[in-house]
């Protein structure tokens, strides 16, 4: 995609994009609708390349130090439609650029694998199974409802393709021991709105009825894991900063012209016959050999308040 006259880079460059869910029905039907974010729910990195050919470090980096809700809302189009504005300190050289607007991605380490047990007004006491980690930004009951986790195994590397969903996330404390047990853990949980820790169920957290396997893996304590929500998919775009656009090139070709033909100048005019490049246009005695040399040479030194009608009527 070419993005713009970036000659001098200070155009403000814009892409419009859309952040879309996938909504299923149970079965039946489908459809898609725009998400509903805000600056915590998005992350949105770039990265640069001179050329496509160009062999880099790939690394992807933070296209903005810091955005706030104020920010987004500037990109506010309908409902779940944003302006993007590419900043001119980022977007400040000629090449390929690839921007990358993705969930938001938060990473942390499992404290325990166990249950969380509570209370009926029966005195009934019920208990599913989990994961605990520490609080971190989220605070409130429900927070984490939707988003997913994604492991990592014991030498640091993300396990592919292989993910749970959060159904429940609940501050707790430790309760007393049980006779229970996840995955080695023998502390169950409690419901407590002041706890430092956040009990996650997941989804699946069952094995299937025929497998071989005693209890489906939900982690371990100590796991590093990934938590990103779902509100949208991911989106990658590539943008080219170019000199020349297909209009500035239809100048040279299509738009008005003028010739000096005693000294040789040649100025190009755009739509509005605004003067828009001048070359010296001139011939020169061979130095070593007999003949003639035609040259074009482009001016640097411009008046750039001359227009069509000032330089065709002199």
């Amino acid at each position: 995609m070419n993005i713009g006259q970036t000659t001098n880079f200070k155009k403000k460059l814009i892409i419009v994009y859309l952040l879309k869910k996938t909504i299923m029905a149970v079965g039946i039907y489908g459809t898609k609708k725009l998400a509903d974010v805000d600056y915590n729910d998005v992350d949105i990195l770039y990265a640069y390349a001179p050329t496509r050919e160009t062999v880099t470090d790939n690394q992807l980096r933070p296209m903005f130090s810091n955005i706030t809700n104020g920010d987004l809302a500037k990109m506010f189009g309908a409902d779940g439609a944003y302006r993007l504005r590419l900043p001119a300190s980022v977007f400040n050289n000629l090449g390929f650029y690839v921007v990358l607007i993705k969930p938001k991605t938060f990473e942390t380490n499992i404290i325990d694998c166990s249950y969380i047990v509570t209370e009926t007004d029966q005195n009934i006491q019920i208990s599913r199974k989990g994961i605990v980690i520490p609080k971190l930004q989220f605070q409130g009951t429900g927070s984490l409802i939707g988003y997913q986790i994604e492991y990592f195994d014991d030498n640091g590397i993300k396990i592919k393709n292989f993910h749970k969903i959060i159904t429940g996330s609940d501050p707790v404390s430790p309760a007393q021991n049980t006779s229970q047990s996840v995955q080695g853990s023998t502390t169950s949980y409690s419901l407590n709105e002041n706890g430092s820790t956040l009990f996650l169920t997941l989804t699946p957290d069952e094995v299937s009825l025929i497998s071989s396997v005693a209890e489906a893996d939900l982690g371990k304590a100590g796991q590093k894991i990934l938590i990103s929500n779902t509100f949208f998919d991911p989106i990658m775009i590539e943008i080219e900063m170019v000199d020349q656009t297909l209009k500035t090139l239809s100048y040279g070709i299509f738009g008005n012209s003028t010739r000096d033909m005693e000294t040789g100048l040649f100025s190009i005019f755009d739509e509005n016959n605004n003067l828009y490049k001048q070359y010296n246009l001139l011939t020169r005695k061979k130095v070593f050999a007999n003949g003639n040399i035609d040259y074009k040479e482009q001016r640097t030194s411009i008046n750039y308040n001359q227009t069509f009608n000032d330089l065709s009527q002199q």
